[in-house]
């Protein structure tokens, strides 16, 4: 029995109830003071006490008017996990000072490794306050990080509230690449179901027996020897051109919500793409990415400028629109384009279906 007092004593601490409870019994007790004895100071401190609440309540609104926030990060593009610079600036743009302001984030998303939210900050008329610090964002895709709000309470603790940030800062954070390519690349070697047919087979340049004169910077790999050995002159053999298959891939990835699920799928989703991308990209082997952004867009991989490109440029506009409810103008499109077709949904990456 005691012990079970005890823990709803700690739960009734825990929600800070006591400020309200104190505040009940001094406004009852000053009630009783003003009405048994009267006089000017009795009825100061009734006034005092029972206009305390309505008068925090308008300062809170105040500091709502008046608290001007911004935030920003230096960088349009942040590599996933890595620690880049961040700025929080925070103005008093009212004729009245600001007190115990405190600034909460969602840490599942951001971690600032120099925590500057644990302590309130303060600020007098006209104040302006810069934070510089560094931000870690745990996932990759686009999606709002940093500071998410702020609470502000009176001197007691009775009133308090928090507000969003009007501008929250819009992240763009690239994925890790992995080894997870190898196993899709093998799937796709090995896969036949749906009735798509999948080949690594690539375009390759192979020497045929057209020739030309030699030329300062030719390969000598290209020398035709043949010719040579025949006239003493050097030339070198012209590549023709030898078709093959070529993977087109479909990018069907879901709608963002911003929650927390939302951002870890998304963050799965990109990290398999840019592992299947880099392999491509790097083996000079073509892929052709289809994806839906104001309309149907493509991309081909075939060589490490073009998978860099892709990467750093053309990521972030992968997966800004839903392509959920276009399959088919997708498909449509890729059907005019030789190669097999593979179709890349996020929700099959979604661990919780």
């Amino acid at each position: 029995m005691k012990h079970r007092v005890f823990n709803i004593i700690k739960d009734i601490l825990h929600r800070r109830w006591v400020p309200v409870i104190i505040y009940v019994a001094l406004l009852i007790a000053v009630t009783i003071n003003v009405s048994n004895n009267g006089g000017t100071f009795s009825y100061v401190f009734f006034y005092a006490v029972l206009l305390y609440l309505p008068l925090s309540f308008i300062y809170i609104i105040y500091i709502f008017l008046a608290l001007q926030i911004y935030q920003e990060t230096t960088g349009k593009l942040i590599q996933k996990g890595t620690a880049e610079d961040y700025q929080l600036v925070i103005k008093n743009a009212g004729p009245i000072p600001i007190s115990d302001i405190t600034f909460y984030y969602d840490k599942e998303i951001t971690h600032f490794p120099e925590d500057f939210t644990v302590n309130p900050f303060r600020l007098l008329p006209r104040e302006r306050v810069t934070v510089d610090a560094k931000i870690i964002c745990r996932y990759a895709g686009s999606y709002d990080a940093g500071v998410e709000g702020y609470t502000v309470q009176d001197i007691f603790g009775i009133l308090r509230f928090r507000k969003k940030v009007k501008i929250p800062v819009r992240v763009h954070v690239l994925p890790v690449i992995t080894n997870v390519a190898e196993d899709i690349i093998e799937r796709l070697m090995n896969d036949e179901k749906n009735g798509n047919l999948f080949s690594l087979k690539t375009t390759e340049n192979h020497l045929g027996n057209d020739v030309r004169k030699y030329m300062d910077g030719d390969s000598l790999n290209q020398v035709h020897w043949k010719q040579y050995a025949k006239t003493g002159n050097l030339y070198v053999r012209l590549p023709e051109n030898q078709e093959s298959e070529m993977i087109s891939m479909v990018l069907i990835p879901e709608s963002m919500d911003n929650s927390l699920h939302s951002i870890q799928l998304r963050d799965r989703y990109l990290e398999y793409l840019v592992s299947i991308a880099e392999f491509f990209g790097m083996k000079q082997k073509p892929l052709m990415i289809f994806y839906y952004y104001v309309g149907v867009k493509s991309y081909v991989i075939d060589s490490p400028e073009t998978f860099h490109e892709f990467y750093t440029e053309l990521l972030t506009k992968v997966g800004s629109k839903s392509a959920v409810g276009h399959e088919e103008e997708i498909l449509e499109e890729v059907s005019k384009k030789a190669g097999n077709i593979v179709v890349f949904r996020e929700k099959d990456y979604d661990d919780n279906q």
